[in-house]
């Protein structure tokens, strides 16, 4: 029988409860028990520090991984939700099958040298290429955020101002075809094709020409195609789609 301990000064962890759960999904017999700071854990087996590893690396990979990039997040200067966006897309990117292998190897080298582990010592020290990733995906969710969220308020601008101006015309019909050209047609049955246009150039022609009515044909396949989705948004009620 090998016994470890595993420790935590700094994280307001349930780690008996977390080591249980994980060490209950290996094939061996183990005993855990509570002590001042950690548990103190003992696993009999044909490799115990496989083991041990392979519960430690759910703690470290999942358990520990969820509330560092939490303190990430929490750390930026965002609101509650969007700082609970910013964590739930974060979460959805950092550790793959790759960096799973690298640390489960680190981890059982690691065990099989010592039996003390401090798992904000591990962390820090021999998993500093993981904290980057953590942190780097933190940073690209919240720059995800701020960008959704400076759209939102453009698109609530321009609506602002499409309702204040006078319209020029009465209807357009837009249709998005499938190989990405657009139709815009008016009331007087004027066809223009556009071959070559940014969605924002459609957009803003629109919006100077700002219809009392929108018909938008979307025959894209794509249910968030960008011209849609912000003709939705700038022109409200006065559009009617199909698909």
């Amino acid at each position: 029988m090998v016994a470890y301990q595993i420790l935590t000064y700094e994280y307001d962890l349930p780690l008996l409860k977390l080591l249980n759960r994980r060490m209950s999904e290996q094939d061996c017999a183990y005993v855990l028990e509570a002590i001042p700071d950690g548990v103190a854990m003992k696993i009999r087996g044909e490799a115990p520090e496989r083991a041990a590893a392979d519960a430690l690396l759910a703690v470290l990979g999942r358990d520990l991984r969820y509330f560092a990039l939490a303190e990430f997040a929490d750390a930026l200067p965002l609101t509650l939700s969007e700082k609970q966006a910013v964590l739930t897309d974060a979460l959805k990117t950092v550790t793959g099958a790759e960096e799973q292998t690298v640390l489960r190897e680190r981890l059982i080298g690691y065990l099989q040298e010592q039996r003390t582990l401090v798992l904000e010592g591990f962390l820090r020290f021999r998993m500093q290429e993981f904290l980057m990733l953590w942190e780097l995906s933190i940073e690209q969710a919240a720059a995800k955020v701020l960008m959704q969220k400076e759209y939102g308020e453009l698109m609530e601008t321009l609506r602002r101002f499409v309702d204040g101006r006078s319209s020029r015309v009465d209807a357009i019909s837009v249709c998005i075809h499938a190989d990405g050209t657009i139709t815009l047609s008016d009331d007087n049955d004027v066809h223009i094709e556009y071959v070559d246009c940014a969605p924002d150039g459609i957009l803003n022609l629109l919006i100077n020409m700002a219809p009392l009515k929108l018909v938008v044909y979307d025959l894209s396949g794509n249910e968030k195609n960008r011209l849609t989705e912000a003709i939705l948004k700038v022109f409200g009620d006065r559009v009617k789609l199909y698909r």
